[in-house]
């Protein structure tokens, strides 16, 4: 939904500012002559050691100073009339028992400003209702790479220098610029270059656009390239995935290309969708995707201070939830943004822009803090989003808030792995896991490396790893790296054998093949294995008439109850792993 939308002439802008600090400054000068005389004046004053605080203070309450004791300092705080102020100073420095007067200084907040003229001109108070100011004094975002899989990005403007090569999937070539105007915009309001006296400022100046061209010049696209252009990003390093884009319907391959992009401790943002609806989204309800609705945003937000107090109201065409909890948190939904021909329009509406406010602030949070991942990223946002009301699960969005959440630090459980500890094996392996868990983030995925080498890995439940050794037979040394949503791992070791030789088996004595016989028959036999063998049997007309475990003894049959004319006689051996081999036959007659 587009509402209210007004081209700002930054260069307009930018005389306006400069009109209005003049006018500033001169209201200030005329203040302070007129009501210097009035302004009380606060002092500090630190006394030597041994120095009666108390007596000193008494002295010039009759003059009108009011105090306050830093006692754990050896000093108080004085308040004068400034008419009196000279003259009290003077008096103070001249006290034996005092060692320092001072002015009370007044501290602000080291919060970055930039010299922006769309920013200082409060046409982006947006940021200001998600504390995004105050956490640039933090950090304005490092090279953290923020892929927009959209329509396209365009690099002009504010934009130049952030946007690296990415990739069209539409057309299948490596130009990936905006020819319908959305992604530009969306990756403005993410990286947007600030403090560069031009143009607007991004929520994560510092960071890097990966451009991923998955929509058409209509703006729309279909979920296979959609999930191609994630998994694209993925592989290209992106620790930050926005997709401002979606629709009702569940597609599997959609919510693969995710669980992959989450597999990698890749954070997925998504819009919640324009329809005013609590009927889900995707790809914004898959689990693990950090799905943002629209606050509204304040009337006359230009120069208007109440503006940056911000509002907790759903904005009128925001998703939202009703009994399901599938939208997050929520972000300013009616931005300032820049479009394709380095033009900055007010009042572009949509989740689609509330969305990438909220990646902004994940690259921030990933440039303060490297080592966190996806999970990482999302649980700090929602954990420290304020509350607003029940249509969405968190709350909206603050930058500065979210800095201050830890992570999870304890590695995954394990209480076993099959096969087992010297187990012997044959064939395809799967490795499955006992008891595997994790106190809070929960597991992410698992990898399973054999003498070294990577066997293959699963991100799915119950994370079990298949694995073909062909006939290679050998001491297997298994690490099973097991890895929570937070990053930590747990290696688990196994040693087993894998067997893919079958044994050797013959029959040493027993009547000459063709023969008659009669009464009981006694078959000897023998077999060997590298591993050992399990068992023997006694195949007659292929069915099994007995096992033995050793060789210690023949088999026996009596040759009366089988048929006069064919009596097949075969001896079968199995080893520890499974493998087996028969002889050949010998053919009787009774």
């Amino acid at each position: 939904m587009q509402l209210t939308k007004r081209r700002i002439a930054v260069g307009l802008i930018s005389t306006a500012v400069v009109v209005s600090l003049t006018s500033a400054a001169t209201w200030a000068q005329a203040a302070e002559t007129t009501t210097a005389s009035a302004a009380p004046v606060h002092l500090i004053v630190g006394y030597k050691s041994g120095a009666n605080p108390a007596s000193v203070v008494q002295k010039f309450a009759a003059a009108g100073a009011r105090s306050s004791a830093l006692s754990d300092l050896n000093a108080s705080t004085l308040q004068v009339p400034a008419a009196r102020s000279a003259a009290l100073i003077s008096a103070l420095r001249s006290d034996p028992t005092v060692a320092y007067v001072e002015t009370d200084r007044v501290r602000k907040v080291a919060e970055v400003t930039p010299n922006d003229p769309v920013y200082t001109a409060n046409f982006q108070p947006e940021l200001k209702e998600v504390d995004v100011p105050a956490a640039w004094d933090t950090t304005t975002g490092s090279v953290v790479k923020i892929a927009v899989i959209d329509t396209g990005v365009t690099m002009t403007g504010d934009l130049t220098g952030a946007v690296l090569g990415g990739y069209d999937f539409v057309n299948n070539d490596t130009e990936a610029a905006d020819d319908f105007g959305h992604g530009t915009t969306v990756a403005s309001l993410i990286a947007a270059r600030g403090n560069n006296n031009q143009g607007m400022a991004g929520v994560c100046w510092g960071c890097a656009i990966l451009p991923v061209k998955v929509l058409d010049r209509t703006g729309s696209g279909y979920d296979s390239t959609i999930a191609k252009g994630i998994t694209w990003a993925v592989g290209q390093g992106a620790k930050i995935i926005n997709l401002s884009l979606g629709g009702t319907g569940y597609s599997q391959v959609l919510a693969d290309a995710v669980a992959y992009a989450n597999a990698a401790s890749v954070l997925v943002v998504a819009a919640a969708g324009n329809d005013d609806k609590s009927v889900v989204n995707y790809p914004a309800a898959y689990p693990d995707v950090l799905a943002v609705g629209a606050t509204n945003r304040c009337p006359n937000f230009a120069n208007d201070p109440t503006c940056t107090e911000g509002t907790t109201d759903k904005a009128k065409f925001s998703n939202f939830n009703s009994g399901n909890q599938w939208v997050d948190v929520a972000a300013p939904g009616i931005v300032t943004g820049m479009d394709t021909d380095g033009n900055y329009n007010t009042g572009e509406a949509g989740t689609s822009f509330s969305a990438p406010i909220v990646s902004g602030i994940a690259g921030l949070l990933k440039s303060y803090k490297p080592n966190y991942t996806g999970w990482s990223l999302m649980t700090s946002i929602q954990a420290t989003a304020v509350p607003i009301g029940s249509w969405v699960t968190w709350g909206k969005v603050s930058a500065t808030r979210a800095f201050t959440f830890g992570n999870d630090t304890a590695a995954p459980t394990i209480s076993g792995l099959t096969p087992g500890q010297n187990w012997k094996v044959r064939g395809p392996i799967t490795f499955t896991p006992y008891k595997l868990g994790d106190a809070w983030s929960g597991i992410r995925n698992v990898t399973v490396y054999v003498n070294g080498v990577y066997r293959g890995g699963s991100y799915k439940a119950p994370f079990a790893v298949k694995w073909n050794p062909g006939s290679w037979t050998g001491v297997a040394n298994v690490q099973y790296r097991a890895y929570d949503k937070a990053g930590n791992v747990k290696l688990y070791t196994r040693a087993f054998i894998a067997d893919n030789t079958a044994p050797a088996v013959k029959i040493t004595k027993a009547p000459k093949n063709k023969s008659k016989v009669k009464g009981t028959v006694k078959v000897y036999y023998t077999g060997s294995d590298k591993y050992g063998i399990k068992s023997y049997q006694l195949l007659i007309n292929g069915k099994v008439i007995q096992t033995h475990s050793t060789t210690k003894s023949p088999f026996t049959f009596v040759a009366s109850k089988y048929p006069k004319n064919s009596i097949k006689v075969q001896v079968r051996a199995y080893d520890l792993a499974g493998n087996s081999r028969i002889t050949s036959t010998l053919t009787y007659k009774r």
